[in-house]
């Protein structure tokens, strides 16, 4: 019988796993290179090697346009929702490894890089392990991959106590959420006999068809806990203690890359187990994520406004935008049932479409703001407000492009900012009541947040330049990633925006269920 089940088993396809394939041989490349390779090469060959790495592996992302495939025994999918997931990931890491080559080198007492790129290349390998998994066990092993390196990158800057204070709160904090994530999994698998995803929607909906979910203390308390361990990772209110202390605590470029990629990942994770594990009982959770949207992003705005620290803002700022993605997640409607396999479904539900545009314009601009904040430090001054008084007289150029990205955080027409806040607003308000108060809140609250970003590019042009100086820097790359930035995040709501609609609007083939899933065990 072992025998036969071992035959009927599909040989894994390899072909749909090349993305991930390739950042897994750029961080052992990176290993190597860093191990052999004269320290003073370090700078140009391995920023470049990862550079060229994370760019063949967005290239390849796009020999999964279109495909619903799964491989390795149901446990890894390319569809829709990975390749976009992906491509965020992808985007996210090729910023910040422009945002951090020059910092890394030169401040800090001259970190290791190759060390750097290393953590950073397995950082993004879990986070994209997690937007293509179809199997629990698969989003824990990836999301800890992930935050594990990540961790590590906190604390990077060991030589001032911050960093480690910060590392150390976020890693204690962590693995106790991790615990309570796992621990709500083994209660789903316990309810479902499956830790498959397609398998677990499918035990769901036979339950919800018998009227029997809703009353299941065990799935209550098994979605909680699911949840609780996700808003850790997504730094949502009140998950949120070592968002402020890592943000402020990391090197600047680590700040960019972590409160983007593990968020994406977050955002993945749950994606893959409430929407298309739990959908079903999408009526149950729906509910709770609003509520915590609701708090998320009153919190995010109402404390950042106290912050005289542009860094510890951001970070604020960040919790707040962590409230308005989930304000997309709320907005997700199940249409109670499965699409047909092979054929491309239409829904009316634009909820997760809106949280995916989000995700994309966020990880530009927010990693763009402290892109021009690690270039302040080069230039000698810290991350006090005090510190950005008259600069618009000696850079002009650097603070107009932190202008760009501080009016696109706001939601102002025409930024990106502004395109995935009105996607994110529209789906909430075809959801109804909830929806609505929903959106005005996120009306109401970019209003709140107007006063601390605004107070920022004030300093800029309105207050005086101090008597020191700027020191002169080498920050070529920098340079570089900044423009881009500012020119997608000024542009990008106008141009291309109907091209990423059309292809985060695709996630919805994910919840395609495989023929073979009706049958799958754990």
């Amino acid at each position: 019988m072992l025998v036969d089940l071992a035959r009927s088993l599909p040989t894994p396809d390899w072909s749909i796993t090349w993305p991930q394939t390739i950042v897994f041989g750029l961080a052992l490349l990176l290993l190597v290179l860093d191990a052999f390779v004269p320290r003073r090469l370090h700078y140009g060959l391995l920023t470049a090697v990862s550079l060229i790495g994370y760019g063949a592996a967005a290239a390849a992302l796009w020999t999964q346009d279109g495909r619903n495939e799964m491989t390795f025994w149901w446990s890894f999918r390319a569809d829709g929702l990975s390749v976009f997931l992906s491509l965020v990931i992808l985007v996210s890491a090729i910023l910040s490894v422009l945002t951090a080559a020059s910092y890394v080198d030169q401040l800090e007492g001259h970190l290791p890089i190759g060390e750097f790129y290393v953590l950073l290349a397995f950082a993004i390998l879990g986070a994209m392990l997690v937007g293509a998994a179809g199997d629990l066990v698969v989003i824990f092993v990836a999301i800890e991959l992930s935050s594990l390196s990540t961790y590590i990158l906190t604390a990077f800057a060991k030589r001032r106590l911050t960093a480690l204070e910060g590392g150390m709160k976020y890693f204690l904090l962590g693995i106790f959420a991790s615990a309570i994530l796992v621990y709500g999994m083994t209660w789903v698998y316990g309810l479902t006999g499956t830790t498959n995803l397609d398998g677990i929607a499918f035990a769901m909906q036979n339950n919800v068809a018998g009227g029997e979910a809703f009353l299941d203390p065990a799935l209550v308390l098994a979605l909680l806990l699911v949840i609780v361990g996700l808003g850790f990772k997504m730094a949502a209110v009140p998950f949120h203690f070592w968002t402020p202390d890592a943000y402020d605590g990391a090197a600047t470029p680590v700040t960019a890359f972590m409160s983007v990629v593990p968020k994406v990942a977050a955002f993945a994770a749950t994606i893959r187990i409430l929407v298309q594990g739990l959908g079903p009982l999408s009526d149950d959770w729906v509910n709770v994520i609003a509520v915590l949207a609701l708090v998320t992003m009153t919190f995010g705005n109402v404390v950042a406004i106290a912050q005289r620290n542009v860094k510890r803002m951001l970070a604020y700022s960040s919790i707040a935008h962590t409230g308005y993605m989930m304000v997309g997640l709320a907005a997700y409607r199940s249409t109670g049932g499965f699409p047909t396999p092979g054929v491309t479904p239409t829904t009316g539900d634009n909820g997760i479409t809106s949280l995916l545009i989000y995700l994309l314009a966020y990880a530009v601009m927010n990693i763009g703001a402290f892109a021009v904040v690690t270039w302040v430090q080069h230039r000698g001054r810290g991350m006090e407000l005090d510190d950005y008084n008259g600069l618009a007289s000696r850079e002009p150029l650097a603070a107009a492009a932190l202008t760009v990205f501080l009016i696109s955080l706001m939601g102002i027409p025409p930024t990106i900012g502004f395109f995935a806040k009105y996607q994110v607003i529209v789906a909430a308000i075809e959801i109804g009541t909830i929806g609505l108060i929903l959106s005005l809140a996120i009306v109401v609250l970019s209003a709140v947040s107007a006063f601390y970003y605004l107070r920022v590019v004030a300093a800029m042009y309105f207050n005086p330049a101090p008597e020191r100086e700027l020191r002169p820097a080498r920050t070529g790359l920098l340079n570089v990633g900044i423009a881009g930035m500012a020119v997608v995040t000024l542009l990008g709501g106008i141009v291309g925006s109907g091209r990423v609609f059309d292809l985060a609007d695709r996630w919805y083939r994910a919840l395609t269920v495989m023929v073979a899933s009706a049958g799958m065990g754990g």
